[in-house]
């Protein structure tokens, strides 16, 4: 290739007579490419010879101070193209124009606001990112920042819960999931398989299960989490094994960086737990695999101090020996999340060879008694830290609570149908009926104490199901203490809970199903009917019409409860059904059918012309604390 003074020289005027200013200039191909031109007329020979467009300039123009200019560029371009660093990092510093976006980021005190106000709203429920760090890494050159999707994820979940900022969630969302996808087409699958995607995965889901309540699309955002944190072998960051046979994530830098990656794993595994065990659907995330120690404290990990923490096999026993005070409030989280789980798997494996009418050794009964033993160390073990009446509004007390009754209603009530099944000893029934009351006093402790500082938590789907599942615990009993005169307790406690669900019901469609299941329940009952005509203007004002229910297949209803009945139910006079309290609603199909929404829709759903149904509840549904899916917007009406 010529050099800059080379070319100049061959551009020089030939001394031949009766030539021209641009006969003694080089083509433009040729210059641009800085090569040797033969400046034949019209066309040059290389032009020729390689089928290009040949034309000459009208002037002749010196590059006044243009080597400069590039090599000035070209030094500045260096650090960011240094053969020894990987691909990912220069990816990242021109995401912007390789995706053809071209949008403009939002001014930095906008950026930082919408950050200080996720670590202030969100980062509670997902406790994996170290403020000081990620704020830091912002300021950072453009190929040292975080991935794109995890800077808009983070604004766009921070925006969801400002009135300020609120009309920027949308679009930035769309913009994380742009990104995060777009992440997954480049390179060899280095660039995606981070610990910021795992995170920005994780956050994606969150944002569409609790912004929008769209579980099919946020379970598959946290397929995507838990299989590149699988890959990273997040499950094994404390496995002991030789440093040579442990692939995955290079060393960690600091304290901080390992902690990180350890949070970030339990809160995968906390959004699977509570995601199966509102869907229904298997886990995806098997405990036996797991070989990652517990997430330490909050102050430790803002801090940058080590803490030694154990595995999440030996929590519970920690806990019963008295070492409360060394477990993190984010751990004990993640070993009631997974004794909710242990309930609903063991719900689910009722089966002949489990012996479930021998009541002594029968391997039911067994896990009956182990998981009860296990809720029981939770709530009586259970550090003062997260005692409602010390840390009221504090996210972690509340989902432990929560979580701990719930899954012992669920357990008791799975009892009592096997023994009911199966014409037990009388005394189990009993048994497990006692442990109903309190656990739903317990669920109505959580909202009672934590006052306006529901209005957070209840964004996780948890919290509405909770309310719904405490609320038929005392329908129930309000019926069984009516004969002896007692029932006026559980009328006050349902009535709290039923005006919760219709107040947080007008800004979230997931609370109103479980407003609208409960206040069905209410009114086939015959308890008060009043609450169905406070709960369909709700729906009216969140844009579905409230004339008709539309029952699509497959697609899911938004009608939510579990465990589903064993059996149908018992026909009525005048081909009505009824149905257990807190069971929902079970029929023989899910065909699309479209009916007014009438008096007998909501005393028991009449059949209708050949043995059809409308359901709430599919007969083989799983059996989640919800069995059917809460559509996405716009794809159902009520």
């Amino acid at each position: 290739m010529d050099t800059e003074e080379n070319r100049l020289e061959h551009d020089e005027p030939e001394s031949h007579s009766g030539s021209t200013l641009t006969g003694q200039l080089s083509c433009l191909q040729c210059r641009s490419r800085k090569l040797r031109c033969d400046r034949k007329r019209p066309h040059c020979d290389r032009c020729v010879k390689q089928n290009e467009l040949c034309s000459y300039p009208g002037s002749k123009q010196r590059a006044l101070g243009r080597r400069k200019t590039v090599r000035e560029l070209e030094e500045r371009i260096a650090p960011v193209m240094d053969p020894g660093m990987s691909d990912a990092p220069q990816e990242s510093a021109n995401q912007l124009i390789s995706l053809g976006l071209f949008e403009q980021l939002p001014p930095f005190e906008v950026i930082d606001e919408l950050t200080a106000l996720y670590f202030q709203n969100i980062h509670a429920g997902a406790p994996m990112l170290h403020q000081a760090s990620y704020a830091a890494s912002l300021r950072l050159p453009p190929h040292m920042r975080p991935p794109m999707c995890l800077q808009y994820i983070v604004m766009a979940s921070a925006a969801a819960t400002s009135a300020t900022h609120r009309h920027l969630s949308e679009p930035f969302y769309q913009r994380a999931r742009v990104y995060a996808e777009a992440d997954e087409l480049k390179g060899q699958g280095e660039i995606f398989t981070t610990v910021a995607h795992v995170q920005s995965w994780c956050l994606i889901s969150g944002y569409e299960c609790h912004v929008y309540a769209m579980f099919t699309r946020a379970s598959t955002s946290l397929c995507r989490a838990v299989r590149i944190a699988q890959m990273l072998k997040m499950h094994q960051l404390d496995i002991q094994e030789p440093e040579s046979l442990h692939s995955g994530l290079p060393k960690p830098r600091n304290v901080i960086e390992a902690e990180e990656r350890r949070r970030t794993w339990w809160v995968v595994f906390l959004a699977d737990r509570y995601l199966t065990s509102t869907t229904g659907w298997p886990s995806l995330i098997d405990e036996r695999h797991i070989q990652t120690n517990l997430p330490s404290t909050e102050e430790s990990f803002a801090a940058g101090a080590d803490e030694t923490t154990g595995a999440l096999s030996k929590g519970l026993q920690e806990l019963e020996q008295g070492q409360s005070t060394s477990i993190s409030s984010l751990a004990i989280r993640i070993l009631a999340a997974n004794e909710l789980l242990h309930v609903l798997d063991h719900s689910s494996r009722q089966s002949e060879d489990d012996r479930p009418d021998d009541t002594q050794s029968g391997p039911f009964w067994r896990r009956q008694r182990q998981i009860d033993a296990d809720l029981s160390t939770l709530i009586i073990f259970l550090p003062e830290k997260l005692h409602l009446s010390r840390n009221p509004r504090s996210l972690d007390a509340i989902l432990v609570h929560v979580s701990t009754n719930m899954a012992t209603i669920h357990l008791h009530r799975t009892a009592l149908g096997v023994i009911q099944r199966h014409s037990l000893n009388p005394r189990l029934a009993v048994q497990s009926q006692e442990r109903l009351h309190p656990a739903a006093e317990g669920i109505l402790a959580v909202f009672r104490a934590a006052g306006d500082g529901i209005s957070t938590a209840i964004r996780n789907p948890i919290l509405s199901f909770a309310a719904y599942m405490a609320a038929t615990v005392f329908l129930d009993d309000h019926f069984q203490a009516l004969g002896q005169g007692q029932s006026q307790q559980s009328e006050a406690n349902l009535d709290f809970l039923a005006n919760i669900l219709l107040f947080f019901g007008k800004s979230s469609s997931l609370v109103r199903a479980n407003a609208f299941q409960l206040a069905a329940d209410m009114k086939r009952t015959g308890y008060d009917a009043s609450m169905m005509d406070k709960v369909m203007p709700l729906f009216a004002t969140s844009g579905a019409p409230a004339s008709e229910i539309l029952m699509p297949r497959s697609k899911g209803l938004p009608m939510v409860f579990c465990p589903a009945l064993t059996s149908m139910p018992t026909p009525l006079d005048g081909g009505a059904f009824s149905f257990p309290v807190g069971s929902g609603f079970q029929g023989y199909d899910t065909s699309n059918i479209s009916i007014p929404l009438s008096d007998d829709l909501i005393t028991g759903f009449n059949t209708l012309g050949g043995g059809t149904m409308p359901t709430m509840l599919e007969g083989n549904a799983p059996n989640g604390l919800i069995s059917q899916l809460v559509m996405e917007p716009g794809d159902f009406t009520i």
